[in-house]
């Protein structure tokens, strides 16, 4: 049967009808999932954003110029003050070192170091074959090991012997001190021999004390230390 008004007809007007509910239906989920990812997009967007917003309005550079003052080994030295550096005590100085300023210094006087008494002779022959105050051998001997004996001690550093060689050191400076054709750097005859040998070629036989130290252990520190101890030697 054929319905009508006027010129409209309404046969297929349920067709229609379920069309233009399906189409708005599925615009709908379009416009959803556009909406959600332009939701996603936004939020990534501003986490990226703001923390580095953030950190850039919080966050501070310096620039620092720190070299290695070669006048004072112990000293690191930016550009406008000096860093103080700390430095370790040993057992041996425990006693001897006094604070001044936040520097460090020894006190005017120590007792005469024990334990060089049993190598006098040893001391001084090697001093006279290279020209050099033995009272200093004496005092290098007794700051770097207690005027120890014959031993394989090392340092942290690699330092070895009695009289604390570095291994490259002692190739070019090790002597052959009590005859037996090794030179030894744990060896104490062989070790104060190659001692004296080294502070002879720092400056030591030509009456250059102090560059000689500072050549065998680059401090000032020790350079006073090893001058306080043999001037404590009677």
């Amino acid at each position: 049967m054929l319905y009508q008004i006027g010129l409209v007809d309404f046969r297929n007007f349920d067709y229609i009808r379920l069309y233009i509910q399906n189409f708005a239906k599925q615009s709908f989920q379009k416009i959803q999932a556009i909406s959600m990812v332009a939701k996603m997009l936004t939020a990534s967007v501003i986490l990226a954003v703001v923390p580095a917003i953030t950190n850039s309005a919080h966050r501070q550079t310096y620039k620092t110029a720190v070299k290695l003052d070669t006048n004072s080994p112990l000293a690191l030295v930016p550009a406008d003050r000096q860093v103080a550096v700390a430095t370790g005590v040993s057992a041996l100085d425990a006693n001897t070192r006094v604070a001044s300023r936040g520097q460090i210094a020894y006190v005017s006087h120590v007792e005469e170091p024990e334990g060089i008494e049993n190598y006098l002779d040893l001391y001084k022959s090697a001093a006279s074959q290279y020209g050099i105050p033995w009272e200093i051998l004496a005092a290098v001997h007794y700051v770097e090991s207690g005027a120890s004996g014959s031993t394989d001690r090392s340092s942290y550093a690699g330092a070895q012997g009695p009289m604390q060689f570095m291994p490259g050191t002692w190739r070019a400076y090790g002597v052959d001190g009590n005859g037996d054709g090794v030179a030894d750097a744990t060896d104490v005859s062989d070790a104060i021999y190659g001692a004296a040998n080294l502070l002879a070629a720092g400056g030591a036989a030509e009456g250059n004390v102090d560059a000689a130290l500072f050549n065998y252990n680059h401090a000032q520190w020790y350079v006073d230390k090893v001058n306080e101890v043999a001037d404590s030697i009677n």
